[in-house]
């Protein structure tokens, strides 16, 4: 049934007063994110309030009306550091240019436009920016009923459901996305019925599958039985800023605090403000021993490699401090530009023997502050390869995890105030306590190549069968997982490719790959990575490109990373084909 009434505006006003950390994931209330650093409880209310629209049908099934009502009472509940003005209304003349015109974000509890108007009135909203979180009934559409929305829900509409509503188990798939963010691996959903749409959704690249049925828990359903299938329960379209929940089926539907920390945090994911361009970062590692002066056009941060421990395990050397000194000079042509010296690299030791002994540790940071302050410096970049590990043929000790947030919080009490501390992290995520030292580093770049040797890439974005033990995906999550920010996370990029034995030597870089005729240039469609095969078919080298670093930026966006960093900036070719496709993927415009 779709029968039309009226009613009165709902509107409830919450002081958001709490920050999302604070909070453990517990039913409600919940919180949302300021637009701001965090803000004092006086100065909030300056902002202006973030408003929810949402619209409900009373004309519908009753289930889906208990579920709209709970979810009005729970989502007009919430709390946290901005001031949240929602609105539910049952009026569907409400879904007009001027209402929809300063919402934050428009909620489809039980309810969908049936009239032009309406739908004219909301596409134009999301065409233009708007943010959108849809429940089961928004999205009842039928092939053909409104090809806008089948466009904008992924390409897909409804085709059945199950039946009787059943508790479900479901699975988290993206356990990094920000609205699967502290939710089990797996929880039990209340019951519902659960729609299925077709086509299948992974035929879309361009949607993010969030969450589904776990496969245990089919057959589902007694009267209308879906057999073993794919059926996702919750996901996003990279076009738009929308995010669409299977669930909505009853007023118990909002009984399980796991459920209702994914729908809470789609909401905090939809109203959280974009990363200002000002605080993302390019950053190019630029070596003693080449000679080139880079462009920093298309730079935030350089990082100078390298200076190292010294034979004293007291204080900094720095390779080449000439050419330190011709980067820096980059600064008068570029004053934003941040430049910071590298301390470390692949088989620099000494760290071990520095870090274990207070009085070394100490006089070590306090030579970072004379090495900051006499070259020009922004910062200092930590890149220890690696603590507690021998690989490198370095010193090393059980101890060095722990010493080394001893050396970061060292070093951060010695740098003058608005210098940068920063790390170059394995891409594994080990030997580095993530928890401990968020209060002293301002990023981390993560090193997310060097993963795998041919036939396997060495920096595939995404996990396929080239990808061996470990992609980028799965090496952003380790860090997430071991207790670091997402957003203060720098994706590393190679300028390089990594070769087989049968290869040839000195043929490592971007610039001089390219130019190689006598090999098949081939692409991975799954870890979007390019690779090339030899005459007999043999995978030789693998590598990055504009093409694969454009998915790496947009996963950089869609995940709300800090920005990308890249190894190193002489194996570019002559046009600058990679540091600008990075710069562009990372600042462009959504």
């Amino acid at each position: 049934m779709n029968i039309r009434r009226i009613f009165p505006l709902v509107i409830a006003t919450a002081s958001l007063i709490t920050t999302y950390a604070q909070r453990s994931p517990i039913a409600t209330p919940a919180v949302f994110p300021a637009a701001t650093p965090a803000l004092s409880a006086s100065a909030a209310p300056s902002l202006k309030p973030l408003r929810i629209l949402a619209f409900y049908n009373l004309g519908e099934d009753a289930n889906h009306v208990a579920f709209a009502e709970s979810a009005i009472s729970f989502f007009s509940g919430l709390n946290g550091s901005r001031e949240l003005k929602f609105e539910a209304t049952a009026d569907p003349s409400a879904m007009n240019k001027e209402n929809l015109g300063d919402a934050d974000v428009v909620m489809m509890l039980n309810y969908f436009p049936l009239d032009k108007k309406q739908r004219k009135a909301f596409e134009e909203y999301m065409d233009n920016g708007g943010r959108w979180i849809g429940f089961h009934k928004a999205a009842l559409y039928r092939e053909g009923e409104w090809p806008w929305f089948t466009r904008f829900l992924g390409g897909v509409v409804f085709a059945d459901y199950n039946w009787p509503p059943l508790p479900t188990r479901i699975q988290v798939e993206d356990p990094l996305h920000p609205v699967c963010k502290g939710v089990p691996e797996s929880f039990i959903a209340p019951a519902n019925e659960w729609y299925r749409f077709s086509p299948g959704l992974r035929e879309n690249p361009k949607v993010q599958v969030l969450a589904s049925v776990a496969a245990e828990s089919f057959p589902l359903g007694i009267a209308r039985i879906f057999e073993s299938e794919e059926l996702p329960i919750a996901w996003a379209n990279r076009e738009y800023r929308m995010v669409y929940m299977n669930m909505g089926h009853g007023g118990n539907g909002l009984s399980d605090a796991s459920q209702n920390l994914l729908f809470t945090n789609a909401l905090q994911w939809l109203l959280a403000p974009e990363m200002p361009v000002e605080e993302k970062v390019a950053v190019a590692y630029v070596t003693s021993w080449k000679e080139a002066v880079p462009d920093p056009a298309f730079i935030t941060h350089i990082n100078y490699a390298f200076g190292h421990v010294n034979e004293t395990f007291d204080g900094v050397i720095v390779d080449n401090p000439d050419r330190l000194r011709q980067i820096v000079a980059l600064k008068k042509q570029k004053p934003s530009l941040k430049v910071l010296l590298s301390i470390g690299g692949w088989g620099s030791g000494r760290f071990s023997e520095m870090v274990a002994v207070d009085v070394l540790r100490d006089s070590f940071a306090m030579d970072c502050k004379r090495v900051v302050e006499e070259f020009g410096l922004d910062g200092i970049d930590i890149d220890w390869e690696y603590p507690t590990n021998q690989g490198p043929g370095i010193s090393y000790a059980p101890e060095d995890t722990r010493n080394f947030t001893l050396l970061m919080r060292d070093i951060r009490k010695h740098l003058p105030d608005g210098m940068l501390l920063t790390l170059a992290t394995a891409a594994s995520g080990k030997f580095i306590d993530f928890k401990s030292i968020t209060g002293y580093v301002d990023f981390v770049n993560i090193m997310t190549y060097d993963i795998g040797l041919p036939p396997f890439h060495h920096s595939g974005l995404y996990p396929s069968s080239m990808t061996g033990n470990l992609s980028c995906y799965e090496s952003v999550l380790a860090h997430v997982r071991a207790g670091f920010p997402l957003e203060r996370l720098v994706l590393g990029i190679p300028f390089y490719g990594k070769t087989g034995p049968d290869f040839p030597k000195g043929m490592g870089g971007y610039g001089k790959l390219i130019q190689l005729e006598e090999y098949v240039h081939c692409w991975d469609d799954v870890a979007k990575a390019p690779y090339l095969k030899d005459c007999n078919g043999k995978i030789v080298c693998t590598y990055d490109n504009p093409l694969s670093i454009g998915y790496k930026s947009r996963f950089i966006k869609d995940y709300g990373m800090k920005g990308a960093m890249y190894w190193e900036y002489e194996g570019d070719d002559e046009n600058g084909s990679l540091r600008r496709a990075v710069y562009e993927g990372v600042f462009a415009p959504e």
